[in-house]
């Protein structure tokens, strides 16, 4: 996000304070943020004999210091780079906003509401380390992970708090031959363990102590085109882009340079900044595609919407706690 950040912050003159946080975090705060709201609303309306019950207990000025305090922690004016799943899971926290932008973005990866805006697409790779996978060994699908010969040799996040990981056993689940026996399968070929982040599995395949594993098109591309001894595949069986986005909190007190700051991630401009320095696939039709990637119509993508893989990711993340149960048990 620093390009593009810095690139705005020195065409407006505005100062743009960044808070990073992970996708978990983010959901906590958003949750916090909708009971603070409800709260405060239900105060307005304590006179309501529907709510009296509900109120009984706090007095209006306590729900207003409450939320006061809370401001103060969370004033905050959009979200940045986050999943667009988590952008519509609280989509009620968002103004909806009619975006310049948005007949150029492609339409699959447009908000159907208007409540926030695609930055990037992020396509899922297998990546292997050349100087261990023989050109015979090679990988080719989601099948390629259950392997025996890769046992205890998979680099994998853990699902429960990576969104690639658990999109990737989701599309596995939807594409490959296993179905839903893939994700025993692939537990199990991991000997039940697995990583913090997806950062650690591609510096685990990069120094060796994996093979093969799974992560995003921008960080296999940004490590081969840097002279890693790295290469990746997209698997046969069908891939899934992850798409993050753009969203402007509703009630934001700096609603203008908000909307600018939108704006501008989906301009030509930064998305131009973003593609080359990120190596993350543009959401924009008129966007060419960077040397080194195949144009994005080329991929096997599967052909499914975003509630197909909402409601896959679920089920893969409960199949999940199932065979990780199992094996604790054991």
């Amino acid at each position: 996000y620093e390009p593009v950040i810095k690139e705005f912050e020195e065409r407006t003159n505005l100062a743009v304070d960044v808070r990073v946080g992970t996708t978990e975090e983010l959901k906590q705060m958003l949750e916090h943020d909708r009971t603070e709201r409800e709260n405060r609303e239900v105060g307005k309306h304590r006179n309501d004999g529907s709510v009296q019950s509900v109120c009984k207990e706090q007095t209006d000025n306590q729900i207003q210091e409450s939320y006061q305090e809370q401001q103060k922690t969370l004033d905050w004016d959009l979200v940045f780079g986050a999943g667009v799943e988590t952008l519509e899971q609280f989509s009620d926290q968002w103004l909806s906003c009619e975006n310049p932008q948005t007949e150029s973005i492609i339409q699959e990866f447009a908000s159907p509401d208007q409540t926030w805006t695609s930055f990037s697409a992020l396509p899922l790779v297998i990546m292997y380390n050349t100087n261990v996978v023989t050109y015979r060994e090679l990988p080719v699908g989601w099948e390629s992970l259950l392997e025996p010969r890769w046992q205890g040799r998979v680099a994998f996040a853990d699902p429960e708090q990576s969104d690639v990981s658990a999109l990737a056993l989701a599309a596995a689940m939807l594409g490959s031959q296993s179905g839903e026996n893939y994700i025993g399968k692939l537990a199990e070929n991991l000997n039940y363990e697995v990583l913090k982040t997806v950062e650690q599995g591609n510096e685990g395949i990069l120094d060796g102590r994996y093979s093969v594993g799974v992560t995003t098109e921008a960080a296999a591309q940004t490590l081969r085109s840097g002279g890693a001894d790295v290469d990746y595949i997209y698997p046969e069986e069908g891939t899934v882009a992850v798409l993050d986005g753009t969203a402007v909190r509703a009630g934001s007190s700096h609603k203008e340079e908000a909307l600018a700051f939108l704006d501008f991630t989906v301009s030509r401009d930064a998305q131009k900044i973003m593609s080359v320095s990120q190596n993350r696939r543009s959401v924009r039709m008129d966007a060419a595609t960077e040397k080194g990637l195949d144009p994005m119509e080329k991929l096997p993508l599967l052909e499914a919407d975003q509630d197909t893989f909402s409601e896959a990711k679920q089920r893969a993340k409960a199949l999940w706690q199932q065979a990780a149960g199992k094996e604790g048990g054991a």
